[in-house]
């Protein structure tokens, strides 16, 4: 589970999120929407422990955390199947996660060498792959097109059942079809 209590959180002048609470309980599958620049990311990263809240707190059940960032933050010097194996030693569980992504015949290949759309594939590919208790997913699914977009849906969805996740989303569609909840940061809570 986890809990999030009266979150505050400026950036100088700006305040972000002005008196946010959120649980996810235990196997929930949330997604937080809303207009850029209301603060999701700025949650996601303070329910996940990569930044502090200016006050408020924060409980969790502990357990293990993957991540699959806005930004790919692919390792640059090394092939998209070493990507996969710098977070998850077993090969085999390694390509078998590649072939989920449709990134199997690209292994070999550096991020430089791939699109966009292979990139957030890869990316999702690492934080599936990772494994985990608790899922943070930023706009997992940006910079797809739709066919691709509607396989990695279809994937996240069989993948992360039963599992506690906080995803980020602007689709509206994607949300209602991922999430057993959805909520939205707006201007109703100062955030």
């Amino acid at each position: 589970m986890l809990k999030l209590e009266h979150i505050y959180k400026s950036y100088g002048d700006n305040e972000v999120l002005k008196d946010v609470s959120l649980t996810v309980s235990d196997g929930e599958f949330v997604c937080l929407t809303g207009r850029s620049g209301c603060g999701k990311t700025t949650l996601l990263r303070i329910a996940a422990g990569l930044e502090k809240p200016d006050s408020g707190t924060v409980l969790s059940d502990g357990g293990k955390y993957s991540f699959c960032f806005q930004e790919n933050r692919l390792l640059p010097h090394v092939t998209a199947y070493e990507n996969i194996t710098a977070v998850c030693p077993d090969k085999e569980r390694a390509l078998g996660y590649l072939r989920k992504v449709g990134l199997s015949e690209h292994i070999k290949k550096y991020p430089d060498e791939l699109s966009g759309g292979m990139k957030r594939r890869l990316s999702l590919c690492r934080c599936l792959c990772y494994g985990g208790d608790v899922f943070f997913l930023d706009e997992p699914l940006r910079e797809l097109d739709a066919e691709t977009h509607s396989a990695m849906r279809e994937l996240i969805k069989s993948e992360l059942k039963g599992k506690t996740v906080l995803m980020i989303t602007h689709s509206e569609e994607e949300a209602e079809e991922l999430s057993d909840r959805i909520v939205t940061l707006g201007e109703e809570n100062g955030d």
